[in-house]
């Protein structure tokens, strides 16, 4: 029997219940973007509350296999740092994810629209703050058991509380989709040993967090990360750079005013990043080796 109702997910956050199918059918939606897996809106409902609602593209799964894994899902989102699953809709021809809305936006529109950052500047202790925040929940899910992975780590997934507190999003969606999918990944995120989706692993999470942090570090948009033909190689770039040029003109120019009292932090942070995307994913690091390093090298406020 197919549902016709919203299923919401046990779990230890606060319910999001009060609402159902036809309050979300209802709701003003507006368009946030268009990920891997699909699109996603911003829901505002009559009853106050607002939603981030993702409608997956292709999704052939049948409902049974779909549910399982969906509570799969739930119990991996168990921890601060990840964007936690509310509730689904499955139908034949719609599957629907319902998430938190985070009025903060992702860590890419704080880095690269010009227009949000001005509102919001990003300064040093900001970014080590999401960055060990996205480590901790790298750190979580790869120690929920062999090959599980978050499997599409992007500046865009980065989303962020109104106190900059990260909670990462589309963690293991790749699960709910077959294996013969074709999906393309963002070339500037994706270690050299993955070819798609499937191919994603704890070690290939490493390399897509090692260019996150070069793009906390540069202020710079990976490959294609914003569209056909923008951006950098930033694991290359970097490694250029360091031939050609002091060790300074790395880094973001709105961190230049912080290298007088972080500048050993922005370099080590470097050095970590640049051992994260190492091509050989056996040179790479775990990511415990990562927030251990991040955590003896900046300082947090508990």
């Amino acid at each position: 029997m197919v549902q016709s109702q919203i299923t919401f997910v046990n779990h230890k956050l606060d319910s999001m219940e009060g609402y159902d199918l036809e309050d979300l059918l209802r709701s003003k939606a507006v368009l946030l973007g268009k990920g891997t897996f699909g699109f996603s809106y911003k829901a505002e409902l009559e009853n106050g509350k607002t939603v981030a609602v993702k409608r997956l593209k292709d999704c052939c799964l049948r409902e049974e296999e779909f549910n399982q894994k969906i509570q799969e899902l739930a119990k991996l989102s168990d921890h601060q740092s990840l964007l936690p699953l509310r509730a689904y809709y499955y139908s034949k021809d719609e599957k629907l994810l319902i998430f938190d809305y985070m009025p903060t936006s992702s860590l890419a529109s704080l880095l690269h629209d010009n227009e949000v950052a001005k509102k919001a500047p990003l300064t040093w202790e900001v970014r080590t703050r999401i960055a060990n925040g996205v480590a901790c929940a790298l750190e979580f899910l790869h120690a929920q058991g062999p090959g599980v992975c978050h499997g599409n780590i992007r500046s865009s997934n980065v989303l962020l509380t109104n106190t900059f507190d990260v909670r990462l999003s589309e963690n293991g969606i790749f699960r709910l989709f077959v294996p013969n999918s074709k999906f393309v990944l963002i070339p500037g995120y994706q270690a050299p040993e993955v070819e798609n989706a499937y191919d994603v692993s704890p070690i290939s999470d490493v390399y897509s967090f090692g260019v996150l942090l070069l793009e906390l570090l540069t202020g710079k948009a990976p490959l294609e990360a914003s569209g056909k033909n923008t951006g950098v190689d930033l694991p290359s770039w970097v490694r250029d750079t360091f031939q050609e040029k002091p060790i300074i003109d790395v880094f973001d120019s709105m961190l230049l005013h912080n290298y007088q009292n972080f500048g050993e932090q922005m370099v080590q942070l470097l050095q970590l990043a640049i051992c994260c995307t190492f091509k050989n994913p056996s040179k790479r690091p775990s990511m415990v080796a990562v927030t251990n390093r991040i955590n003896r090298t900046c300082s947090f406020r508990s």
